[in-house]
């Protein structure tokens, strides 16, 4: 058998394996019948488990094969059939209770006798400390080139693209023109209230590049026609190098057992996350995009952009949000209740034609403001330092996790954490004596006109958009009765529509009509 984690100048190629294992069989007058040759595969992985090599061992020791046709299983060296104790003395006892061998050709010693069982135990226990040393290197080596700012290899952010750093030493990363743009329509998107999925239909519909094909493109190399898919699109909305931040993932072990993958961020030496790159996009907008992913996650969030014009605008007497449907008559809207509980509505409200009620709103909306001149809310930034307080206190919140879960191993591990945790707490007591002045928002003036504003919108998810930041609100009411009708003095005075302005907005228009008059 034949195995090699990675390729390079002065490992023990494949081939030169292949060498060692043909001149013994030679010397030693046995037939080689079948090759297991495993690249780019751990030497952590059970034999069993891997590609090649498991399709010669049998499903009780967890292969695939329904019968073992070999006598012996030779390898260059023990490490190369396995770097787990476990995993190799498993292996050898199946060996030896099935009448089969195992030799290295390197070794120079009787696997099989007493003695050699020894002296494999030996090899295999220092094989497996030279695994974790191999790790602690790959850790550190990780960790050293991140905090530098540089770029350690592999697959590339969406958004970025690896360029040879300017000092020569190494590679960095920077914002890519072309995919970052395409990145801040996504987040633009998914914030104004459109969902993933029409979000990745509408990325696959314009045949944008995926995130394999962009990188694939930038190296020159032929693109694979993948799609984009909902999963790896909110993997990569959830994730924090959106603000060129680092992150890194690893493997730790649940109390039952079981092994899963975590990803956390990469922090300095302050305990902070550590940034390598410009970010696409600002931390304001990135909190607005999980806060949209949240509620497009929630199974109860309502319709989506795209097919009402009045999503989060238009409400049902009794709270719920009004859905907008198709039927024989054509599109209406009715109460959500239904389709989110499956109960009807308390209020007894049935349909109304979609039209009227779309129609009334947007006439309500431009005789009422349609005169006032558009203001945006501005965030201004305050002194008060919350939010990087509030960072910290996540960052020792995330340490302590991590800590708790294993993450941090041995002495060094131990350290790093000692050192970390220290200097958030440090910072954490800076920032608490510092003077506080709260953030806050002010009201600018954009010199346009509602009206103007409104002609100027040519979609159904850009208007929609208007309404919800003006702060209107509509409410549908339920038919009224016999009773409410005969209550009434005129009957054409009940209606079943309210649209409501914000308390700001109406001030502005109670105020325009007293200046006019």
């Amino acid at each position: 058998m034949i195995r090699l984690s990675r390729e390079r100048e002065e490992s023990t190629s494949v081939a030169r394996q292949r060498a060692y294992i043909t001149a013994w069989a030679e010397q030693n007058g046995h037939t080689i019948v079948g090759w297991a040759e495993d690249e780019g595969v751990s030497g952590s992985v059970p034999p069993w488990e891997r590609p090649q090599l498991g399709k010669w061992l049998p499903t009780s020791l967890g292969g695939r094969a329904d019968v073992a046709r070999f006598d012996i299983l030779c390898a260059w060296r023990l490490d190369r059939v396995s770097r787990r104790v476990l995993h190799l003395a498993a292996l050898m006892d199946w060996c030896r209770s099935t009448g089969r061998a195992i030799v290295s050709t390197s070794e120079g010693f009787d696997i099989n006798s007493p003695m050699g069982a020894v002296f494999v135990n030996i090899l295999a226990a220092l094989a497996e400390g030279e695994l974790e040393a191999i790790r602690e290197r790959a850790r550190s080596s990780f960790a050293h080139l991140m905090k530098e700012g540089r770029w350690r290899g592999g697959f590339v952010p969406y958004g970025y693209r690896a360029v040879k750093a300017e000092t020569g030493q190494g590679w960095r990363l920077e914002v890519d023109p072309e995919t970052s743009k395409v990145a801040r329509e996504i987040v633009r998107r998914i914030v104004a209230g459109e969902s993933t999925n029409s979000v990745v239909r509408w990325l696959n519909e314009t045949a944008t590049p995926s995130p394999l094909d962009a990188q694939r493109k930038r190296a020159g190399k032929a693109t694979t026609g993948t799609e984009w898919r909902v999963a790896n699109l909110l993997k990569m909305l959830r994730s924090h190098t959106l603000l060129g931040y680092a992150e890194m993932t690893e493997t730790r072990t649940k109390p039952d057992g079981t092994k899963e993958s975590v990803t956390r961020l990469v922090r300095g030496e302050d305990g902070l996350p550590l940034r390598r790159a410009d970010p696409i996009v600002s931390a304001t907008d990135w909190e607005r995009l999980q806060e949209a992913l949240r509620k497009n996650a929630n199974p109860k969030a309502g319709n989506r952009v795209g097919g009402s014009p009045l999503l989060r605008v238009a409400y049902c007497e009794c709270g719920e949000p009004v859905y907008r449907n198709r039927g024989r008559a054509g599109m209406y809207y009715r109460c959500g209740l239904r389709a989110r509980a499956g109960r009807n509505c308390p209020r007894g409200m049935s349909s109304i034609p979609a039209h009227d009620l779309e129609h009334i709103t947007e006439q309500f909306f431009l005789l009422t403001v349609g005169h006032l001149e558009v203001q945006r809310r501005v965030f201004v930034p305050g002194s008060d330092h919350a939010a990087e307080l509030a960072d910290v206190e996540e960052a020792l919140a995330d340490l302590r996790g991590h800590f708790t879960a294993g993450l941090f191993r041995g002495e060094r591990g131990k350290a790093e954490f000692t050192q970390m945790y220290g200097a958030l707490e440090v910072r954490r007591e800076a920032l608490e004596a510092l003077p506080s002045e709260p953030d806050r928002w002010e009201m600018v003036p954009t010199g346009q006109t509602y009206r103007e504003r409104w002609e100027s919108l040519t979609t159904v998810e850009e208007r929609n958009r208007e309404m919800r930041e003006a702060g209107l609100k509509v409410i549908v009411y339920a038919l009224p009765t016999e009773e409410e009708l005969y209550a009434l003095n005129d009957p054409d005075e009940y209606s079943r529509v309210r649209v409501i302005l914000p308390e700001d907005l109406m001030e502005r228009v109670q105020a325009h009509a007293a200046k006019a008059a």
